[in-house]
């Protein structure tokens, strides 16, 4: 005859059977959650870093083209430079080559402290009329510049946001406007940027000396005088490769000591989306802050 269980076996073996299955529970809570640092990579800093070397506040590339917009009038030329107490602006022009030297500095910072930039760039800037001569002003003698030729001689400075603290060691660019007699201006050309980029997040901090080759195609945005919202009114695609150090000061997350990446940012309807080598990430253009 089978012997049946007793009150004691039978409360056992629930028991037995409860503490497997939270064993199965405790392994599932131990696989690391996807904020975690160990699922930090180095396309994640180099996004981040991209980011901010773009963007209006930090004094990146869309700063530089809010600077090459303002000029395609002759108000916005005129208060180029003069947003506040904090700018200053030299001009010089050669009417031998029909070329300005534009000297500008500037300091921002947000109301809260978390974001602040120190910004020193040197243009060359020529306004070319229809005929692809140089001409004094975007209006001159009442005939309307058709065409910028916009330089980026060199520039200094640095920028803070929460996670990144950046010093500029490298700048220049060329690039030229078209349909500068519109209300819509189309800017081409090239950009190289070099810095070091001290970056904080967690328990973990590292430097990155890096630079970045970028070309600028068709990016469009409106003329005259730099609006609030510049950043929501571009639209257009940037692409080129970064290329970084990574020196760890403070824990590690990844192997990699060099990144050699490819990218390309598309800009449009208010939104900025970077591809890194296939792996995609939403910046804020104005602030350089990576989207969560």
């Amino acid at each position: 005859m089978k012997k049946q269980l007793n009150y004691r076996q039978l409360l056992a073996l629930v028991l037995t059977l409860a503490m497997l299955l939270l064993m199965g529970c405790n392994k599932d809570s131990m696989d690391p959650v996807a904020d975690e640092p160990a699922t930090l990579t180095a396309s994640d800093d180099a996004a981040e870093s991209l980011a901010s070397n773009i963007s209006e506040d930090t004094g990146g590339l869309t700063d530089q083209m809010a600077d090459l917009l303002s000029l395609a009038s002759n108000s916005g030329f005129a208060k180029l430079g003069q947003e506040g107490d904090a700018e200053a602006i030299s001009r010089e022009y050669d009417p031998i080559t029909g070329t300005w030297t534009i000297l500008i500095e500037r300091e921002r910072s947000n109301p809260a402290g978390t974001h602040s930039a120190s910004i020193y760039r040197e243009y060359n800037l020529q306004f070319l009329n229809a005929e692809g001569e140089p001409q004094q002003f975007w209006l001159t003698n009442g005939d309307t510049a058709r065409t910028i030729q916009f330089d980026i001689v060199e520039g200094s400075g640095e920028h803070h946001t929460p996670r990144i603290s950046h010093y500029l060691t490298g700048l220049s660019g060329s690039f030229t406007a078209t349909n500068v007699n519109t209300d819509l201006i189309t800017i081409n050309g090239t950009y190289f940027r070099s810095g070091v980029d001290t970056l904080t997040t967690n328990n973990l901090q590292r430097t990155m000396d890096h630079s970045l080759d970028l070309t600028v195609t068709d990016l469009t945005g409106p003329r005259g005088i730099r609006p609030r919202n510049l950043s929501e009114a571009l639209s257009g695609t940037i692409s080129g490769t970064y290329h970084a150090f990574i020196t760890w000061t403070r824990g590690e997350a990844y192997r990699e000591t060099e990144i050699n990446r490819t990218f390309t940012i598309v800009i449009g309807d208010g939104n900025t989306e970077i591809d890194l080598d296939g792996k995609r990430y939403s910046c804020n253009l104005q602030t350089g802050d990576i989207n969560p």
